[in-house]
């Protein structure tokens, strides 16, 4: 009896791991695994703001810096060979997914990344565009991969077909858990600001996370990222930032005071004295991404 007891205990201990062991090994596989476009099913809205934004985009609007990541900082300054390790460095932020590809398909990944920038044939340069736009940072990005990234140590790693929220309604069409992750500026800033990768690492492509501590929140700030660039205005899944006129008009106090003069080197020439005063009032630096 004894014996039969500890084999059951065994086998759902397993259980877990082997939920996570599977790896993709074509972009289309892992594609499927994080499959979100059943999510406008029941977030239609949701889902349309969210092809809006910068996040359905990620990885072809920032080419260029993964580029000479791959290309440049790994092999030539840091002369590492290009891993899994190295490829996580910039992807997992820019395609969480690529974390469940195998070694051989996230190499591969940022070599087509590096091929899609440096090529000179067009044809080829959108083919691997387009296959390159199956990855982004897509509904389960954010809502199970990263859910839990900023409190592993408490909340441990996502369980697989679970999506973890900021509210709590619970939804019948899958298994919804209420968590307290996603609502604060920290989930943002695990990514759009200092990334720590698995090997340690820290990886920083930009400072607003920096600058939104230090210099907004130190002194009363108390809007957070989610605030400003998904609940003001119904901004919602869009989240527009640095690329949008909009927010950017609002991030920015302007005021000019023109003063138009003449004087006189052996003729009258018109001139103009021209006061600027620019005013950040974002809850960061400017510009920054």
């Amino acid at each position: 009896m004894k014996k039969r007891i500890l084999m059951v205990t065994m086998v759902f201990l397993l259980l877990p791991a082997l939920a996570y062991a599977k790896v993709a090994n074509t972009i289309d596989e892992l594609v499927q695994m994080y499959d979100d476009s059943k999510c406008k099913e029941c977030h239609p809205q949701v889902y349309e703001e969210w092809q809006q934004s910068y996040h359905a985009k990620a990885v072809v609007n920032s080419l260029k810096g993964m580029r000479n990541f791959y290309a440049i900082g790994v092999p030539k300054e840091w002369e590492r060979k290009l891993t899994k390790t190295e490829v996580l460095k910039c992807l997992d932020c820019h395609a969480p997914a690529v974390r469940y590809a195998s070694e051989e398909l996230a190499v591969k990944i940022a070599k087509m990344i590096v091929e899609a920038k440096d090529t000179k044939d067009e044809a080829r340069r959108e083919e691997l565009k387009k296959e390159l736009g199956k990855l982004n940072v897509g509904c389960l990005s954010c809502h199970n991969i990263k859910a839990l990234s900023i409190s592993r140590g408490l909340l441990g790693d996502p369980e697989p077909g679970t999506i973890y929220t900021s509210h709590m309604i619970i939804s019948p069409a899958h298994k919804t858990e209420p968590v307290n992750t996603l609502d604060k500026s920290l989930f943002c800033a695990q990514c759009h600001g200092r990334y720590t990768a698995p090997d340690g690492e820290q990886i920083m492509c930009n400072t607003l996370s920096g600058s939104y501590y230090n210099n907004y929140v130190s002194r009363g700030g108390a809007e957070t990222c989610q605030d400003c660039h998904m609940k003001k205005k119904n901004r919602g899944h869009r989240f527009p930032g640095g690329h949008d006129l909009e927010i950017v008009k609002e991030g920015i106090g302007f005021e000019a005071e023109i003063q138009g003069v003449r004087h006189t080197v052996g003729k009258w020439i018109p001139r103009a004295i021209i006061r600027v005063a620019l005013e950040n009032k974002a809850g960061h630096r400017i510009p920054d991404g």
